[in-house]
């Protein structure tokens, strides 16, 4: 007998005694080894404790971050497969889920209050889409710009008396080791001189 979801033709073996056999042994080996497998570090909402699901490359797992775009596609939205069978469906669902969280979010920002809204763009300038490298390097040049912002605002400096001092003693010591050099230039008669 035939079971409820397997395909007629070549692929008899499917859902056979034989595949069950596979597939269950396959599963008590990973099962020997899930233990060992990295888990994921972060903090459950429901009680703060590791996550301990089974984490992907990155250190997470799937619901914290292990599916989030790298690089140029941070925050970019993944469209869905145009060769599926369902991809026009999945499309509109897609793109509604996107207005809804447009509109979601653009009433959270129209009940901010000016102080919360300025915090909001100052966040959202600061965090911009791109690589990290990218994000790097516009870290660095606003930091330089702030320097320099800083020390073209700054009052220039005017000598004082104390700089005088310090110029003059400066000076007189330069002189005193012009006379000592030359002491030591001229010849020295010795005791037949």
């Amino acid at each position: 007998m035939r079971r409820v979801g397997t395909p007629k033709g070549t692929n008899g073996w499917r859902g056979s005694a034989a595949q069950i056999a596979v597939g269950r042994a396959s599963i008590i080996r990973w099962n020997r080894i899930r233990h060992l497998q990295p888990k994921c570090g972060a903090a459950r909402k429901r009680d703060g404790e590791p996550c301990q699901n089974l984490a992907m490359e990155n250190g997470r797992c799937r619901c914290h971050g292990g599916v989030t775009g790298k690089g140029a596609n941070w925050r970019r939205p993944v469209w869905p497969n145009p060769d599926a069978p369902n991809a026009m469906a999945k499309l509109d669902k897609k793109l509604k889920t996107m207005d809804r969280a447009a509109a979601k979010r653009a009433k959270r920002i129209a009940a901010m209050s000016p102080e919360e809204r300025q915090r909001y763009d100052a966040w959202q300038r600061t965090h911009q889409p791109g690589s990290a490298a990218a994000r790097k390097r516009q870290r660095a040049e606003r930091k330089s710009v702030a320097e320099i912002r800083d020390l073209v605002s700054r009052p220039p400096v005017t000598p004082s008396a104390e700089v005088a001092e310090l110029d003059d003693l400066i000076a007189r010591r330069k002189a005193e080791l012009e006379r000592g050099f030359a002491e030591q230039r001229t010849p020295n008669p010795g005791a037949f001189g």
